[in-house]
């Protein structure tokens, strides 16, 4: 069974996953189901078979990624030159589980290990999040105000406590001096909250390349999770993976610097200069990109 996590979440076992198998989709009724042993905050996710998996919201406030995922990632997917859990059939609300939940592709491997990345892999993420903001976004939801991604100064009050809180913890001793410099903490931050708005056109961005939403197979990245932050916007919301991602400078600034130039996988055709120039970061989005990893870090 899973954990519950949040306090109006649902618990959901595999008992309950082929239940709503048997009664909603039977031609899918026969296929072995088993929890995934590295199951999300937002959703539970169980795996269908050798080539399925099933999705579904812990709790209510889950439940508009789905549907997100659900509307957006099959327009997407064919356009995307890493595998992604594309929606293949949708679930609906029943007396035995309140939500709707999805059938999707399996992406075959395992989650990155944090710090592990492939120096290599960073150009591979690097054409991802290109082809991704490359694609019409007409339409897609935009990000909400003082959402991950959005302008960091909705949260300038809680930041700035939270560098208050930090400084007194380093001055008691808690905080080793090496692990927090609050000038350069502050500096960061405040550069961000003063920085205009991003002011080229909104692009898709998936707002959470952490490391347990990338897939490798083999040592190589081999597919992307957990599309429910799908949004249109400041790509500073992809460009986040430089931090969150990559553990060396060297990696990071690689898939930074692929982020302005076409990049090729061999058989494929590089992504059109035209569309990666349209989607060049600037200095405020680096500087949006810097904070919001700080803040998620916090």
């Amino acid at each position: 069974m899973s954990q519950r996590l949040h306090e109006d979440g649902v618990q959901i076992d595999v008992g309950v996953v082929r239940e709503l198998i048997r009664t909603q989709l039977p031609q899918l009724g026969g296929l072995e189901v088993r929890l995934v042993a590295a199951p999300g905050t937002d959703n539970v996710v169980f795996r269908l078979g050798d080539e399925l998996s099933v999705r579904l919201p812990r709790k209510p406030a889950a439940v508009s990624g789905l549907l997100i995922e659900r509307e957006w990632l099959p327009r997407l997917a064919a356009h995307l030159p890493l595998a992604v859990p594309e929606p293949l059939a949708t679930g609906e609300p029943s007396e035995i589980y309140p939500f709707p939940w999805l059938v999707c592709s399996w992406v075959s491997g395992v989650p990155l290990a944090p710090g592990r990345m492939n120096p290599d892999d960073g150009l591979l993420l690097a054409e991802f999040v290109l082809a991704l903001q490359s694609l019409d976004a007409s339409g897609g939801p935009p990000i909400q105000p003082g959402r991950r991604a959005g302008p960091v100064v909705a949260y300038d009050t809680t930041a700035r406590a939270a560098l208050s809180a930090a400084r007194a913890l380093q001055a008691t001793g808690r905080v080793e001096p090496e692990l927090f410099d609050e000038g350069r903490a502050a500096s960061v931050w405040a550069a961000a909250v003063q920085a205009p708005k991003w002011q080229g056109a909104d692009v898709w961005v998936h707002r959470d390349f952490m490391a347990s939403n990338l897939v490798t197979l083999d040592g190589r990245l081999n597919g992307v999770l957990d599309f429910g932050g799908l949004a249109v916007g400041d790509p500073a919301g992809n460009a986040m993976a430089a931090f969150h991602v990559f553990s060396a400078a060297d990696s990071r600034s690689r898939f930074r610097a692929a982020r302005l130039a076409p990049t090729m996988r061999p058989g494929r055709e590089p992504v059109a200069g035209p569309l990666l120039r349209a989607s060049r970061p600037s200095s405020t989005t680096s500087t949006a990109t810097r904070a919001w990893s700080r803040w998620r870090a916090r």
